[in-house]
């Protein structure tokens, strides 16, 4: 009895999973296909010339909802900042990505060190949490740890910052990790303004594919 009730909740598990991953995929698509509606519209052509004339303030507006969108999570700045390829360019979007988010991380694994659980509690639900908790990242590979987590943790990257901080995991180990990632980047927005752009879709989404194929086969080396 009790092996085919642990076979029926690891089916159930299974399939939570599955309906999971078919939402995040409806959602990643139905973005896109908006996205590429609006782009052709006249109004997008308007906005692209008020952001180029006003560049300094678009791109503070960036930096700071992509600062908001870590510390406070509900907020998506990655998706503005991905977004704004078009109008200021993959590089421009990629530098406010990063100034914004590594400050916002920086906070927020502040935050996390100095309230704990309290204020995890208060911006994710307990499935978050108990990833968060259940994370046991090896001493000597610390920042190797940080780099695959904030490039692969998916829906609950935001609460890793603040997770290093609740695991007294050292700053400099944090940042160095946080950077790296950051940098890892480079070639997502360059892709991205490809992919926006439908430019070697096939080749993009193959390299996408075999490089996080990979991460994942090897993410073991890096946790207890």
């Amino acid at each position: 009895m009790r092996i085919c009730a642990i076979s029926e909740k690891s089916g159930m598990n299974n399939l939570k999973k599955t309906y999971n991953l078919m939402i995040v995929g409806f959602v990643a698509v139905a973005t896109l296909a908006v996205y590429i509606w609006a782009i052709r519209q006249d109004f997008f052509q308007d906005f692209i010339v008020w952001s180029q004339q006003n560049f300094t303030l678009y791109f503070c507006i960036l930096v700071l909802i992509k600062f908001i969108g870590i510390v406070w999570p509900p907020i998506p700045g990655g998706i503005l900042t991905l977004g704004s390829i078009p109008v200021i360019g993959w590089f421009n979007a990629y530098l406010a990505d990063i100034i914004g988010g590594i400050s916002g991380a920086c906070a927020a694994y502040f935050l996390g060190k100095r309230y704990g659980y309290a204020i995890l509690r208060k911006l994710f639900d307990e499935p978050v949490i108990n990833r968060i908790s259940s994370i046991k990242i090896s001493k000597k590979k610390e920042i190797e740890a940080i780099f695959i987590l904030r490039l692969f943790t998916g829906s609950i990257s935001e609460a890793v910052s603040y997770g290093c901080g609740l695991m007294k995991i050292s700053f400099r180990n944090f940042a160095i990790g946080t950077f790296a990632a950051s940098v890892f980047l480079i070639p997502i927005f360059y892709i991205a303004e490809d992919l926006l752009s439908g430019k070697r879709i096939l080749l993009h989404i193959s390299t996408i594919i075999i490089v996080g194929f990979i991460f994942y086969k090897l993410r073991g080396r890096y946790f207890e």
